[in-house]
């Protein structure tokens, strides 16, 4: 049975939640909005599965990793897909052979108001929302069980997310043929409290008198390649230009 006793013990991955057979764990967040397992004991008939697939545990299997890193540079060769990527849009051109060969593609998008989620993709328009960094833990909720219902219906897929995340679903697949899933990670540095994005987009739409409805974790159109600055678009500002475009037409 899982039980986390400190934070440091785990990093949210769900790879607990999501291989317990009998919806025993739920995924709670804390005061800074990050999810921790929680263990239902009336559910629970203590299998061991969920300790089975934990990175924290002293007996986690290692077998998928290099001795040595395969390191590799890439960059786009279409530069719109460099100019609207965080780097060498390595993600689009995987993503583009997946869906070519009609897999499906999970990435980090947002629902509701800008609450930072992962997604399922079988079309490159809906994979274009996975573009752009988001610097913020997203809600994987039920993604890994969907990955795994892929991979058993014979899809390639294609998983995008911090290297805890594709390491918490490599694992999480038990008894799962994984041939056709293939794994990108990012250089991950921490995440951000998604409470504190919350926090933050409702005082800079306080600050403005103005809903946000577009956001750029790292704009490079508006500033440059090497700067680490949000951009936002709001509402009744959009509007303004837009109606100015309109008045210089006519």
């Amino acid at each position: 049975m899982i039980e986390i006793k400190t934070k440091e013990d785990c990093c949210g991955c769900t790879a607990c939640f999501s291989v317990c057979g009998k919806n025993a764990i739920s995924m709670f967040p804390d005061d800074l909005g990050f999810l921790y397992p929680k263990v239902d004991m009336q559910k629970c008939i203590n299998c061991g599965l969920c300790e089975k697939v934990c990175a924290f545990n002293a007996f986690y299997s290692k077998r998928d990793n290099f001795e040595t890193p395969l390191v590799y540079a890439v960059r786009h060769k279409k530069m719109k897909e460099i100019e609207t990527s965080r780097s060498g849009a390595m993600f689009i051109a995987l993503s583009d052979w997946i869906l070519k060969n009609n897999g499906v593609v999970y990435g980090v998008g947002y629902t509701d108001h800008f609450h930072v989620v992962h997604k399922r993709a079988t079309t490159k328009e809906e994979r274009d929302e996975f573009k752009g960094s988001k610097y913020v833990q997203s809600d994987i909720n039920t993604v890994f069980r969907q990955v795994k219902a892929d991979l058993k219906n014979g899809l390639k897929v294609l998983f995008s997310g911090t290297p805890c995340q594709t390491s918490g679903l490599r694992t999480s697949l038990l008894n799962t043929n994984t041939t056709n899933l293939y794994l990108c990670d990012i250089v991950c540095h921490g995440v951000p409290s998604p409470y504190f994005w919350r926090d933050y987009l409702a005082y800079i739409e306080k600050k403005q008198k103005d809903t946000v409805i577009k956001v750029d974790f790292r704009n490079k159109s508006k500033l440059g390649w090497t700067a680490h600055k949000e951009s936002f678009i709001f509402s009744k500002r959009e509007r303004e230009r837009e109606r100015e475009k309109i008045s210089k037409l006519h």
